[in-house]
């Protein structure tokens, strides 16, 4: 067992430098992976609080907070205050920060498929299926 731990291990740091690789070397991006996980949060979530994002990235909310004046300055992210309760921040995409997620995402989507255009379809279908039994959490 602890063969077959180590190689996978090894095999999973190697395929994230070279997803990671490819995708500096490849894409051309406005955006950190940081700032990159952050918008596609706020992406699927729409409208959100900022500390929602905290919880989601899992950092501090002042961490959030920078990170957001780093989007907003750029145009990617507006925020605006709640109604009721002014002490409670919203932030969304703007409509670029949309486009360049969107462009993001595609790019990097395109180099996934150069990976897994490796495998057999039914290989696919079984390595994703394992990699979700392994991350998200029994139902």
């Amino acid at each position: 067992m602890d063969l077959l731990v180590n190689r996978i291990q090894i095999a999973l740091e190697l395929l994230k430098r070279n997803l990671d690789s490819d995708f500096q070397n490849t894409i051309e991006t406005p955006i950190t992976k940081p700032q990159m996980f952050l918008m596609y949060g706020i992406y699927k979530r729409g409208k959100c609080k900022l500390s929602a994002l905290a919880e989601i990235m899992e950092v501090k909310p002042s961490a959030i907070t920078v990170m957001i004046d780093r989007l907003e300055r750029e145009g990617y992210v507006k925020r605006s205050h709640d109604i009721v309760d002014r002490r409670a921040v919203f932030v969304e995409l703007t409509p670029l920060g949309k486009e360049v997620l969107e462009k993001v995402l595609h790019a990097r989507n395109k180099i996934l498929k150069s990976y897994l255009a490796r495998l057999e379809q039914e290989e696919i279908h079984l390595f994703t299926e394992l990699l979700e039994k392994m991350v998200i959490p029994e139902r």
